[in-house]
């Protein structure tokens, strides 16, 4: 990762550098906001919060949930945070009810804990950013500034201040002439979005026990909505403790590892994580569907392909939707030269963001002088060489995503869809439930399929376990015969 570097910012000619004056800035506003001596705090709250690369469409800011319930307890020592979260779909959209999500970070530990499930899984891969989140808070960025090498610049009435973090992380702040810090500001790599700001802006300070907190906060990530928080009330020193579980101290983020099954003649499931990919060999290539969550997953896939099919080059990646843990890893293919295959509704958004700066994390596309090659599908498309087909349909599934592409192979039967039918965890048993969330989009799935007459045996789902139709329809509570 490209670090950033203090004495590498400039800062314009409007603006005065401060020097000396920046120290007593920081403990003028530390002491006006009664953080002096805080080492926790908590946060309750309620609002909205919005699925990060989520979009039903690519015009489209991210999917919208009601944050009925939102508690973060943070130690600003450790540091740790604590984020509980009980969301539900707006106006009556599937899923019904709401479900609770608890997140946590305590030093480099990261884990999760789901609804009413006892057990607590691992969260390696957030724990950057978890992290990140404690110093964009007001008396985070604060205490981050004062125990840095900070720099600072006055814009008019307010003070920026910049520092970095120990993880190498650039954070800036606003401070007004109140004192109160109204906005932090971050960038982070995203395999999508390449270097992509966080912004969090603080508004309506309030006094609670002596410490001034905004009640409302609003944060965006790649430029649209992710939190919109109403604070009702805060706690200073009064976070819950948080101490991290003995099986969760020190996990590491596990090496990507695609584990095949062959599932027809020259068709392979490669599975082996949370999110899946198809291999279909043709006489003289093959085509992979979906490239998802990065580089390093894409990497694992294209090498387990060329074991598989050794000579044949990867003619098409096809990509099934814009959501960005299914699209995160096709600019690992287009850096191959390996023509995209996508919904025509998202061709130009890709052309568009696979042109944004990767400078935090060059990957191979930014490192190389290729452009991607993107080829469209506006309702169907059919890849055969006579002897083997695909054929690939783009279906919207109501309240999810505009524009889906389902692949079907006649010659098997075999339809692979993306995130419509979740029929479980990977190698679950037949009687394992599917995901609840998912279940309104199957009904849709299904009435596509019948609408389009496709006879569909075995299912090779990018997320989950294989399974059938017969199955998928036992679970709509249609009737198998």
């Amino acid at each position: 990762m490209a670090l950033f570097t203090l004495a590498a910012f400039t800062l314009p000619s409007s603006s005065v550098a401060l020097g000396q004056d920046l120290k007593a800035i920081l403990e003028a506003s530390s002491k006006a906001m009664g953080i002096v001596g805080l080492t926790t705090i908590e946060y309750k709250g309620s609002g909205s919060s919005y699925n990060f690369g989520q979009a039903i469409n690519v015009a489209s800011p991210w999917r919208h949930l009601i944050l009925k319930n939102y508690v973060a307890d943070i130690d600003y020592s450790v540091p740790a945070m604590r984020e509980e979260m009980y969301r539900t779909m707006p106006d009556g959209t599937p899923p019904f009810g709401g479900f609770l999500q608890v997140q946590f970070i305590r030093g480099s530990d990261a884990w999760n804990v789901l609804g009413d499930l006892p057990a607590a899984s691992p969260a390696p891969a957030t724990a950057m950013e978890r992290k990140l989140q404690i110093w964009l808070t007001p008396a985070g960025f604060l205490k981050g500034a004062m125990a840095s090498h900070s720099i600072g610049k006055r814009q008019g009435a307010n003070t920026i201040v910049t520092f970095v973090t120990a993880d190498q992380h650039k954070v800036e702040g606003t401070i007004n002439a109140q004192k109160l810090v109204t906005k932090t500001e971050t960038w982070i790599d995203n395999p999508v979005l390449g270097d992509m700001v966080i912004v969090t802006t603080f508004s309506n300070y309030a006094s609670f026990s002596g410490v001034k907190s905004p009640t409302r906060i609003l944060q965006t990530e790649g430029g649209y909505l992710v939190l919109d928080l109403e604070v009702s009330d805060v706690k200073p020193n009064g976070a819950a403790a948080i101490d991290v579980p003995a099986n969760m101290r020190g996990v590491q983020l596990a090496p990507a590892m695609v584990k095949s099954e062959k599932i027809a003649d020259g068709v392979w499931f490669l599975a082996g994580g949370t999110h899946h990919s198809v291999l279909a060999e043709f006489n003289d290539h093959v085509v992979v569907i979906e490239a998802p969550l990065d580089e390093s997953r894409s990497n694992a896939v294209i090498a387990e392909v060329h074991r598989l099919a050794p000579g044949k080059p990867i003619k098409y990646l096809v990509n099934t939707h814009n959501h960005f843990d299914h699209l995160g890893g096709v600019r690992t293919f287009a850096a191959k030269g390996i023509t995209i295959i996508a919904p025509s509704a998202n061709v130009d958004y890709y052309h568009k963001v696979f042109l944004l700066p990767h400078t935090l994390n060059p990957d191979k596309l930014s490192l190389s002088s290729k452009h991607a090659t993107i080829e469209g599908v506006p309702s169907k498309r059919v890849l055969t060489d006579g002897t083997q087909t695909v054929e690939l349909y783009v279906v919207p599934l109501k309240g999810y995503n505009d524009a889906m592409i389902i692949a079907y192979l006649p010659k098997d039967k075999l339809l692979v869809e993306a995130d419509a039918y979740v029929p479980g965890p990977l190698n679950a048993p037949p009687s394992a439930k599917p995901d609840p969330y998912f279940l309104p989009y199957t009904v849709d799935l299904y009435e596509k399929l019948q609408k389009l007459k496709l006879d569909v045996g075995p299912i090779a789902p990018l997320h989950g376990r294989m399974t059938s139709w017969d199955e998928m329809k036992k679970t709509i509570g249609m009737p198998l015969h």
